[in-house]
């Protein structure tokens, strides 16, 4: 977890002017910089940033933050993975605090440097293609029959591994990084005999950006004719990086750097299984595209896309790989906070042969794709499980299997009114009565959605803190300190503790969203969002056991101080004794934050209109961002 003296370094060192200049056209105005908002269209400039305190303002769409909820929000980053940015962008070096579960210290920055020194290294490897003989020869013919042009090659940094053994840890070795290092990275492997060897020979690379500057990891694509034949045959087509302390595949979207902008203005995304799939897009003109890296769509997938654009285009093959792979994704993204559609190429046909058939008119071809809900594909492939088919009616004793299944799956919607709209929806296609539905849903979320008393599947006792930790606690040493510089809940204002409380009895469904809400992560107390980092790290490494889950949130709360774990049993109480469902309570809380925040900001421009009464320009300029302020704030109290 990253320490609290240097998250607050990296805010006042990165220069927000700088940072947003790569963003957005600013030009000065008086004390401040002005230009056309990025997170909304507008014609006339109402995005201002102050550089005396590193922040930014829209008075035209209420956009607000400092440098690094701007980096999280333009560049789909979460608050950890925004804060390193900025460090490895101005040269600090971050501080880590040891949480309750983590391992020995790694050095992150050393782990991207390794593959920047090795995605050099390949692309110096790739410009030997042209005259080249040999295997170089070879890749040629390879990127011309794809039809790969120089600027698509450039554009996502492919480079080329040569068939060369040992060449690569040559390279790395002369740079610097030793063994350990190199085999940390997952570039080299460690054979049975214990000889170390590259992992990527032979194949063409495309490098996993995290963002414009770090590489995270590679992809490998084999280009036929130049391995040994039977060895070719065994070897898989493509070849991915292991995951790594700076690469989680769970977390990370193929070309999303290079497509932020597009997905920005569009308004959409579509994702697609392959690295050329996305190239193939790109050069036919479509650019607001990205793939998961060697994995399943995940619901951490979803969720860096949320702040970026407001639907999902999920590219599935026509074939029933493609129909039950749509189905499975329901499951993943029924909880989004953006639309995501499922969209069927025709049969036999992916979208790198899609793009090179369409050619200049595939923005337009995707378009006419058939689309459709995910909620959709899911109930066809419920009735395909039980052997009926999508145009078939089921008979009363399979309807009562398919309805109870499929009301399973919909309990598990946290949003009311999304879950209503999908209950009517799949009712009318099952063609029974939406009240019927209810009841199943309401059955399957009664018996997982409130303690009731005595021990429970989340660990919470009768008070609502975690079992052990409720047994425990007043005996441990560490709950009676309240230690310097960590403030226990009761000092927090208190929209912090009513976010906290959410996270604490909602923490699968609202922890990820704290984490990548900029504006979240930038209104909440230092100490607030070191308890949410840490138990996102705490629940992260205890995985899916829930034993170690409990025990680990034990220690981790009272490592912090009694105030904590007393906070954390008067949640569960309130979830228990109220109506209000977690993720109102947390929209309730969102709507308090924008009302301090719009307070503060009113209060700030009042006084700046006392500096300047000599100034009359500079008086309307405020008096007009008063105006604004106070609507946005009349808004936020309307809902």
């Amino acid at each position: 977890m990253i320490s609290q003296e240097s998250i607050d370094r990296v805010r006042n060192e990165a220069s927000i002017v700088e940072v947003v200049s790569e963003t957005v056209k600013l030009r000065r105005a008086g004390a401040n910089y002005t230009g056309l908002c990025p997170f909304h269209s507008e014609r006339s400039p109402s995005f201002s940033v102050r550089e005396s305190n590193n922040s930014y303002h829209c008075f035209g769409c209420g956009a607000s933050g400092n440098v690094i909820s701007f980096v999280m929000q333009t560049r789909a980053l979460s608050f950890p993975d925004a804060v390193e940015f900025l460090a490895g962008r101005c040269g600090i070096e971050l501080k880590y605090e040891s949480g309750r579960a983590a391992g020995p210290k790694i050095d992150r920055e050393k782990l991207f440097s390794v593959c920047h020194t090795a995605h050099a290294f390949f692309r110096r490897s790739l410009l030997q293609v042209k005259g080249g003989q040999g295997e170089y020869q070879k890749v040629g013919e390879y990127l011309r029959k794809r039809g790969l042009t120089a600027d698509a090659i450039n554009t996502f940094g492919i480079g080329y591994a040569p068939n060369q053994k040992g060449v690569l840890i040559e390279v790395l070795s002369k740079a610097g990084f030793d063994r350990e290092m190199m085999l940390l990275s997952g570039l080299v492997r460690r054979s049975a005999s214990g000889d170390v060897y590259e992992l990527f020979r032979g194949r063409l690379l495309f490098p996993i950006f995290i963002d414009a500057r770090r590489i995270a990891g590679f992809g490998g694509r084999i280009v036929p004719g130049i391995q040994d034949p039977s060895f070719e045959q065994q070897s898989p087509k493509y070849v991915n990086s292991p995951e790594t302390p700076v690469y989680q595949k769970s977390k990370t979207l193929y070309g999303l750097p290079q497509a932020m902008n597009s997905i920005r203005e569009q308004g959409e995304v579509f994702v697609v299984e392959g690295y050329m799939d996305v190239v193939g897009l790109a050069m036919r003109g479509v650019h607001n595209v990205v793939a998961c890296c060697g994995t399943a769509l995940t619901e951490q997938h979803i969720k860096r896309l949320a702040g970026t654009c407001s639907r999902v285009n999920l590219l599935f093959d026509g074939d029933d790989a493609g129909q039950n792979a749509a189905a499975k994704s329901f499951m993943v993204a029924r909880n989004a906070d953006l639309d995501v559609m499922a969209c069927f190429l025709p049969e036999g046909a992916d979208p790198d042969d899609f793009a090179a058939k369409h050619g200049e008119n595939t923005s337009q071809a995707l378009a006419e794709l058939p689309k459709g809900l995910l909620v959709d594909s899911f109930v066809d492939g419920v009735l395909r499980k039980f052997g009926c088919g999508p145009t078939e009616a089921p008979g009363p004793n399979l309807l009562g299997k398919v309805s109870d299944e499929v009301a399973k799956a919909l309990a598990g919607v946290q949003r009311e009114i999304v879950r209503a709209s999908l209950v009517t929806r799949v009712a009318r296609r099952l063609k029974i009565e939406t009240s019927q539905l209810n009841a199943a849903v309401d059955n399957h979320r009664g018996g997982t959605s409130r303690p009731s008393g005595g021990r429970s599947a989340e660990g919470v006792g009768q008070q609502g803190a975690p079992q052990s930790a409720q047994d425990h606690a007043p005996q441990h040493p560490d709950t009676q300190s309240n230690p310097e510089n960590n403030r226990q809940p009761e000092q927090l204002p208190k929209s912090d503790r009513a976010l906290l409380r959410t996270v604490m009895v909602s923490r699968e469904a609202i922890l990820p969203q704290v984490i990548s809400d900029a504006e979240i992560c930038q209104m909440l107390q230092p100490e607030s969002l070191r308890f949410v980092m840490g138990l996102a790290e705490v629940l992260e490494s205890a995985g899916d056991d829930e034993t170690r889950r409990k025990s680990q949130i034990k220690q981790y709360l009272q490592g912090l101080g009694v105030g904590w774990t007393v906070l954390w049993r008067e949640a569960h109480t309130m979830l228990a004794m109220g109506d209000e469902s977690p993720e109102a309570a947390y929209q309730k809380t969102l709507a308090g934050f924008r009302r301090e925040r719009l307070s503060l900001l009113i209060r700030e421009s009042q006084q700046e209109m006392v500096t300047c009464a000599d100034d009359p320009q500079r008086q309307t300029e405020v008096f007009e961002r008063i105006r604004l302020l106070k609507s946005q704030l009349d808004n936020v109290a309307r809902g």
